[in-house]
């Protein structure tokens, strides 16, 4: 089925553009609205279905996307979401898109076919065009998990560049010096970039080099972090401390330190990032980054319905993360370092 892009893409002109004839053509001049309806018809835009059902009907339904339904921290931001819409009489219809942008795009047109009110994305596409042409045509979104946007376009996260600050400053307090990171991969996610940076930018505070060995680029994965941390014990030189970027990662790094012999905290000290229900129960305990995954679904479940009713707001809401010190760190000791 054709989307108001392709629509865009046939007449010349803008998506907005498009959205104002489907919406108020009186606003649109004439040779321009007959190339566009031309456009849309050529391409058999069934815009009932889609553009027009965001805004003149109302389903009392709701589109919610997320990378990862493997990871607990998405379960828990899901469930915020969820409780606050069904405090409305609200329904939410979940998808998943395996990070994968394709996939992405493929559940957020199905989500408008169903013609949902309104969307909460947590995207895979730092680089913003998929949401940019939904703000351009007056989709209610917002995005959760998400750094602050340019532009009008409401977000819910928090500050990921202090949080891999922090992570990292305090592996840099029981005195590590080389220190590694494992991420997700930046092309998927800006979230892990700005957790990058807050780790370069510690590094540089406290006079440490930065080494570009010591970052290893992963798929979010158990695998990804049991694998990365391989490569990092491999190295001539490798960490005596690791920052993952986030708790998922953090499991599997774990896992791989011990299959290579390491003892933890003893040998090699770990931080994640996200502080999931589960990062107490792991053996160590893991020393983690918390973010309010549950309170950010809520709060942006809140304000999208807050948009649905006027369109014209635009609401960034930043929350605080937390250094939470469990077992999975500990004092740098270079008796203690091993090779695997």
């Amino acid at each position: 089925m054709s989307t108001i892009l392709d629509v865009a893409r046939l007449a010349q002109v803008s998506t907005a553009t498009v959205s104002r004839v489907i919406n108020s053509p009186e606003t649109v001049r004439e040779p321009t609205r007959k190339k566009v309806l031309r456009a849309m018809k050529m391409c058999n835009y069934k815009y009932n279905a889609l553009a027009r059902g965001f805004v003149t009907k109302k389903s009392n339904t709701i589109g919610l996307i997320i990378p990862n339904i493997n990871n607990p921290v998405f379960a828990e931001s899901t469930l915020g979401v969820q409780e606050y819409a069904n405090s409305k009489n609200i329904k939410v219809i979940l998808g998943n898109t395996s990070y994968d942008a394709e996939q992405e795009k493929s559940v957020i047109k199905a989500l408008r076919e169903s013609q949902v009110d309104g969307l909460i994305i947590t995207s895979t596409d730092p680089k913003g065009k998929l949401i940019k042409s939904l703000t351009e045509e007056n989709v209610p979104i917002v995005l959760l998990f998400s750094t602050v946007k340019p532009g009008p376009i409401s977000a819910v996260g928090v500050d990921n560049f202090r949080g891999g600050y922090e992570a990292t400053e305090h592996l840099i307090s029981l005195g590590h010096r080389r220190i590694g990171m494992v991420s997700g991969n930046f092309a998927i996610s800006d979230r892990a970039h700005h957790r990058w940076h807050g780790y370069r930018q510690c590094l540089k505070d406290h006079n440490i080099i930065y080494d570009s060995q010591l970052l290893v680029q992963t798929m979010y994965s158990l695998e990804g972090g049991r694998d990365s941390i391989g490569k990092l014990l491999r190295l001539d030189e490798p960490p005596s401390a690791v920052f993952c970027s986030n708790d998922y990662l953090a499991l599997g790094a774990i896992k791989g330190a011990m299959q290579a012999g390491l003892t933890l905290p003893e040998d090699l000290s770990i931080v994640g990032f996200d502080d999931m229900p589960t990062a107490s129960y792991m053996i160590p305990a893991l020393t983690t980054i918390n973010q309010p995954a549950y309170q950010m679904g809520r709060t942006a479940c809140e304000i999208l319905l807050q948009i649905m009713e006027d369109q014209t707001l635009v609401m960034q809401h930043m929350m605080e993360t937390k250094l939470v010190v469990r077992d999975s760190t500990a004092a740098f000791a270079q008796e203690n370092v091993k090779q695997p």
